[in-house]
């Protein structure tokens, strides 16, 4: 059982659409289905959003430069995206979910969290439900992977085992020994930083930091971070499947024509482009007064890593984005700059009980 014994009777799922904009790119354009194929841009400045499972088997993956897509795979097809179809496909998978339950939670355009808990179909088998709505989907030409828990993140990590096109149970009295063996950098919001900490310190697997005491987290990753990593593996995650959703950030991010090899290059950019565009998305969001929690700058860099840097304030000061331009751009070593992007965000009123942390 979990160490939260109010968890125990809930039913949540993930329902992960499972290469989501590649599949539905194959409901109209059937012809592709054998033979490689990227959703996004193959040129230059191209990045793949997403590649069907044939391209993937020559390591092929989102996110990755269109170039270097091709290089590994040359007969590989890229297909433009086409947002507002794949938002319309998501909308139809979203009246299928409606059949079943209305607490659902977008998390994105192909995911989707589901509360089971009160569900009055197949005598209450969330297992049965998510496997009736799986099949249901096939008839729309698309498949999904889910994970069934009684949690939000252990239904996350368990729609990861059995990709794609499968389903993963992880019951109540299942969640500890589920995360003891797994991977440290497979807990949600353990980023690379804290999992170098947490390696220097001996700890590898979920169950290290179980047996770990809490004050020794603390010591390595800070007081907040520390109880969260200890939170997640304990399996102790609250959060409830939220029906409506209230924007917390709004940003705009800019792939460069050429990369930029000056930081005066990027401050210009700043200056004519994105802070524009930010305060134009501020105005429609009704934000321009509005107290603000932070402002974080973005930079992906030649080789495609990316690093970001936040600052708190109470209100948007287009200064503050340059003193974090300057120091996003001392950790270039030596790399040009691809992207760059900035954004603000409001002020969580129940941050300190949240669980959505992501660390750094």
């Amino acid at each position: 059982m979990s160490t939260n014994p109010s968890l125990d009777t809930r039913k949540i799922a993930l329902l992960d659409l499972d290469a989501f904009f590649a599949s539905a790119e194959l409901l109209r354009q059937p012809q592709l289905r054998d033979k490689p194929f990227a959703v996004g841009g193959g040129g230059d400045r191209g990045v793949v959003a997403t590649a069907n499972y044939l391209a993937r088997q020559y390591g092929v993956r989102s996110a990755m430069a269109g170039s270097q897509a091709r290089r590994l795979c040359p007969q590989l097809i890229f297909v433009r995206p086409d947002h507002a179809y794949y938002r319309a496909m998501s909308n139809q998978v979203f009246e299928v979910l409606q059949q079943y339950t209305e607490t659902i939670e977008p998390a994105s355009i192909d995911e989707f969290y589901l509360d089971l808990t009160h569900n009055q179909h197949y005598q209450g088998s969330a297992s049965l439900t998510v496997s009736a709505i799986r099949e249901q989907l096939r008839a729309l030409g698309l498949t999904a992977s889910a994970g069934i828990s009684n949690q939000k993140m252990v239904a996350k990590i368990a729609s990861e085992e059995n990709k794609p096109d499968g389903q993963y149970l992880v019951t109540p009295e299942q969640v500890s020994a589920y995360l003891a063996q797994l991977d440290l950098k497979r807990i949600p919001g353990i980023g690379p930083k804290s999992l170098q900490k947490l390696h220097y310190a001996g700890l590898f697997l979920g169950k290290d930091v179980q047996q770990a005491e809490l004050t020794s987290l603390q010591r390595i990753l800070g007081e907040k971070a520390g109880w969260l990593v200890y939170q997640r593996c304990l399996g102790n995650d609250p959060r409830a499947v939220i029906t409506e959703r209230v924007r917390k950030s709004v940003g705009v991010e800019e792939t460069l024509s050429q990369d930029a090899t000056s930081l005066r290059q990027l401050e210009q950019f700043l200056e004519q482009v994105l802070l524009p565009q930010l305060q134009k998305r501020m105005k429609v969001s009704n934000w321009q007064q509005a107290f603000i929690k932070s402002q974080t700058i973005k930079l992906k860099f030649s080789d495609f890593q990316q690093t970001t840097v936040s600052r708190t304030a109470n209100l948007a000061s287009p200064s503050l984005f340059y003193q974090l331009l300057r120091d996003a751009w001392d950790r270039r070593q030596q790399r040009q700059v691809r992207l760059i992007g900035i954004s603000v965000a409001l002020p969580d009123p129940d941050d300190a009980l949240q669980l959505e942390l992501e660390l750094e």
